[in-house]
C-alpha cells in the first residue's frame, strides 16, 4: 500500500515537473517573440529614418531644378517656347497615338494615347512593399511630354507628403511607355505635354 502510495506521488511530481517545463518553454517563447519583434520594429524605424533623408533630398532637389527651370525658359525665345509648350498656332493638330495590328482582323489600328495609358498603368501598375510596411498612399500626379520622336520625358511629380517612393513608381510606370507616333501639328511632329494622375490605394 505504502509503495502504491508512493508511487502515485512520484508519478504526481513528474507531471507537476512536465508541466512547469511546458510554462517555462512557453514564457520563453514569449520572450524570444518579443525580442524579435522589437527588432523589426527597429529595423523598421532605421528604414523610415534613411527613407526621410531620401524625402529631404528629393525636395531638395525638385527646389533646385524649378530654379534652373524658370532660369532656362525665360532665355528661351517665344517660338522655342511655344514648341516646348505644346501644339503651336496650327490649323490641324493630333495626339500622339500606337498603331496595333487587330488580332482578328489582321488589320492595323490607331489607339488613341489616352486609351493606351490607362490600360498601360493597369499593367505595369505595383504597390512599392515600402510603401505597404509604412502605410503610404495617396494620389501621385507625373507632368510629362512626348516628345517629337514619341518617348515619353518625365518633367516633375507631385504627391503626398512623404510619397517620394510613390512618385518613383509611378515614373517608373510612365517611362516603360513604348515609343508613340507623335503629336502632329500640320505635318510636322512636335513635343506635347500631359499631366497623369496615379492612386495608390490599400486595400482595407
Amino acid at each position: 500500500m505504502r509503495f502504491a502510495f508512493l508511487f502515485f506521488i512520484s508519478i504526481l511530481f513528474s507531471v507537476t515537473s512536465i508541466a512547469q517545463e511546458k510554462k517555462m518553454s512557453t514564457q520563453e517563447k514569449l520572450k524570444e517573440l518579443a525580442r524579435v519583434k522589437k527588432e523589426l520594429e527597429e529595423q523598421k524605424k532605421k528604414e523610415w529614418d534613411a527613407y526621410l533623408v531620401r524625402v529631404e533630398a528629393d525636395k531638395l532637389a525638385k527646389k533646385q531644378r524649378k530654379v534652373a527651370d524658370s532660369i532656362e525658359k525665360s532665355k528661351l525665345t517665344d517660338n522655342v517656347k511655344d514648341d516646348v509648350d505644346g501644339f503651336t498656332k496650327c490649323s490641324n493638330e493630333k495626339l500622339p497615338y500606337y498603331k496595333r495590328k487587330n488580332i482578328t482582323t489582321g488589320l492595323e489600328e490607331e489607339i488613341a494615347f489616352t486609351d493606351y495609358i490607362k490600360k498601360h498603368i493597369i499593367n505595369k501598375f505595383s504597390y512599392p512593399e515600402f510603401a505597404e510596411e509604412h502605410d503610404l498612399q495617396g494620389r501621385v500626379t507625373v507632368y510629362f511630354i512626348i516628345d517629337k520622336e514619341g518617348n515619353p520625358q518625365i518633367k516633375e511629380t507631385t504627391g503626398p507628403e512623404y510619397g517620394l517612393i510613390l512618385e518613383e513608381e509611378a515614373i517608373r510606370i510612365i517611362k516603360s511607355l513604348p515609343t508613340a507616333i507623335p503629336a502632329n501639328c500640320d505635318g510636322k511632329p512636335v513635343n506635347i505635354s500631359f499631366a497623369i494622375p496615379i492612386i495608390f490605394q490599400m486595400e482595407e
